[in-house]
């Protein structure tokens, strides 16, 4: 972004831009939306626009960011309020359930998540969204759950968390009758990836 909203107004309309950037990307390939195309579905003066954002580029970054930030500070308050599950696995499900969750009820989540691609355009190669997303969720569950491997906690985070991202872009991709199958499968992965981390690792046989 050129510049932060300081006023309520400002942010209205920053965040009426993001919404219609969002309606948008729901129906129209990246390369089919363009930015009068922005202002006139969010009802708000190319002088306006242009305050705050240099291009629609910018727009979609910033819309991947807030995605982001809105998963995350879910995930979080369920850390916070205790409503985290007893158990590390039981906790990744619920995580999922989250995720999954805004994919069907938070316009444009589904193609603007936290990769830093979107339909082959790079949105910003200096802001790597996977490795912010693995180290807020590697924080909340090694805060909670502590660690019992000898595994690079942050790496790991970063693998499942990419692993994720393909495997639930895949389920969107293909027949309903098969989408539980790949969502399983991203379960299984996850929890696979991320046992050596938090699972008491039996101790060596003696010769």
């Amino acid at each position: 972004m050129r510049r932060q909203p300081v006023q309520q107004r400002g942010a209205a309309t920053v965040s009426a831009i993001l919404d219609a950037c969002a309606s948008l990307l729901n129906e129209y390939d990246y390369d089919d939306i363009t930015t009068a195309r922005i202002v006139d579905v969010a009802g708000v003066p190319i002088g306006s626009f242009y305050q705050y954002f240099p291009d629609k580029r910018s727009v979609v970054h910033a819309l991947a960011l807030r995605g982001m930030e809105t998963y995350l500070r879910e995930v979080e308050g369920l850390f916070a309020a205790d409503l985290i599950a007893d158990t590390w696995r039981e906790a990744v499900a619920q995580v999922v359930s989250v995720y999954l969750r805004m994919l069907s009820d938070l316009p444009g989540f589904g193609r603007v998540r936290f990769s830093d691609m979107l339909d082959s355009h790079r949105l910003d190669s200096s802001v790597d969204q996977y490795e912010l997303m693995a180290e807020r969720l590697a924080q909340l569950f090694v805060n909670r759950f502590g660690t019992h491997g000898d595994v690079p906690v942050m790496l790991t985070f970063r693998i499942a968390v990419q692993t994720a991202d393909a495997l639930f872009k895949l389920a969107e991709r293909v027949d309903a009758d098969d989408r539980a199958y790949v969502v399983g499968t991203a379960n299984e992965l996850l929890t696979g990836m991320l046992g050596p981390i938090f699972d008491q690792q039996p101790a060596p046989q003696s010769p």
